[in-house]
């Protein structure tokens, strides 16, 4: 009997044994996977150098400030850039647009921020550029953009010559169906491109309506509602008093202050 009682009592610390154990074989087994899930964390990270620098005040490049970060790999250049220092910037559909970073920065005065990453000047905005390699070095340089009024300069001058190009007409639409004079029924004055076809013009003018053959251009049948094949009621025009020997789309405006008339006549 005390043989089977121990028997028992042996068998129930064994039980006993097994399920106060398994607690402890489950804390060790999320032990090891914690352990796993920070070093795989801490490969994602990655270390970062930023440097501010100016060019604008001396001849030699002054580095302003620098700072090393740890990230984790993906993270955009600008986020950093935010966690070390002041930013000032808009915001578009291109990205970021830096203003300022510390205070220095000024349109005006053409003071402008450009950034390289490990040497190579960026392509995109700071907040679309990511880091993806470890020990990258992020660097921010104030430059004074000089040829921002070079290019004023040469904008107004192109501006100019666009202008020089430019040529002024005027177009006049005339009926000599209803009466024996020539019946005016508008002018307009127009500034085009030198080299514009007559037709251009004259859809901007007035409602048109026409055909089109590819051989031979456009065929007008009616202006500002007027012209009726049936009643052989057709537009016919002049430039500077010429009768044209092409369709209007075919006929260039290349004389400053021309005078086009469209005239409709009974065939």
């Amino acid at each position: 009997m005390k043989k089977k009682i121990l028997a028992v009592v042996v068998a129930s610390a064994a039980f006993m044994g097994l399920f106060a154990s398994q607690p402890v074989q489950k804390q060790y087994v999320q032990a090891a996977k914690n352990t796993k899930t920070a070093k795989k964390a801490k490969a994602k990270q990655i270390s970062v150098t930023y440097t501010l620098k100016d060019t604008t005040k001396a001849k030699n490049k002054q580095t302003l400030a620098k700072k090393t970060f740890k990230v984790k790999k993906g993270t955009s250049v600008f986020t950093v850039l935010k966690k070390a220092w002041k930013v000032n910037y808009t915001k578009s559909s291109y990205g970021v647009f830096i203003t300022k970073i510390k205070g220095l920065g000024n349109e005006k005065k053409k003071l402008y921020w450009t950034y390289t990453v490990d040497g190579k000047m960026a392509k995109v905005a700071a907040d679309k550029q990511k880091l993806t390699k470890n020990k990258s070095k992020v660097v921010f340089t104030l430059k004074q953009y000089v040829q921002a009024a070079k290019n004023t300069k040469t904008a107004k001058k192109t501006t100019k010559k666009a202008k020089a190009k430019q040529i002024s007409v005027t177009y006049t639409l005339k009926d000599t169906t209803k009466a024996k004079n020539k019946q005016t029924l508008a002018k307009k004055t127009f500034k085009v491109k030198k080299g514009t076809s007559v037709f251009t013009v004259l859809k901007k003018a007035w409602k048109v309506n026409y055909t089109k053959s590819s051989k031979y251009g456009v065929f007008i049948t009616k202006i500002k509602g007027l012209g009726d094949e049936k009643k052989k009621l057709y537009w016919t025009y002049t430039v500077d008093g010429k009768m044209a020997e092409v369709a209007a789309d075919k006929q260039k405006l290349t004389k400053n202050k021309s005078k086009v008339v469209f005239t409709l006549k009974q065939y």
